[in-house]
């Protein structure tokens, strides 16, 4: 698991290095959002700036640059949205297939419910 993990880190430095690299290269800020071809009228904004809590408990976030205080862009705030419930209905999902290597419990037809009771 550590092995695993100091590689997870690893890789998400190189993928961190490769986005401020691309920013940079296209202008810094300017390029802002990326991709800049995006019509920014269509960006669902109320989450541009929202660091989501996944805490079922709510529990405070410590306080950092990343969730609060003007945005790096200039163009909006950096809040915090405690315990952020999922965003549309529970999936439903069909049986695991034979040969998913799933345990037999999960190949089994979920049961049907009445979503109104």
């Amino acid at each position: 698991m550590q092995d695993m993990l100091s590689y997870l880190i690893a890789r998400d430095t190189m993928h961190q290095q490769q986005w401020l690299a691309v920013i940079e290269e296209l202008g810094g800020d300017a390029a802002l959002p990326i991709p800049n071809s995006f019509d920014r009228s269509n960006e669902a904004t109320e989450f541009s700036y929202m660091f989501m809590g996944t805490e079922r408990n709510g529990a405070p976030l410590q306080p950092g640059r990343y969730n609060e205080g003007p945005s790096l862009d200039g163009r909006g705030e950096f809040s915090f949205r405690p315990a952020f419930e999922p965003l549309g209905d529970e999936p439903v999902l069909g049986p695991a297939r034979p040969d998913s290597a799933a345990q037999v419990e999960q190949m089994q037809e979920p049961p049907v419910t009445n979503a109104l009771t």
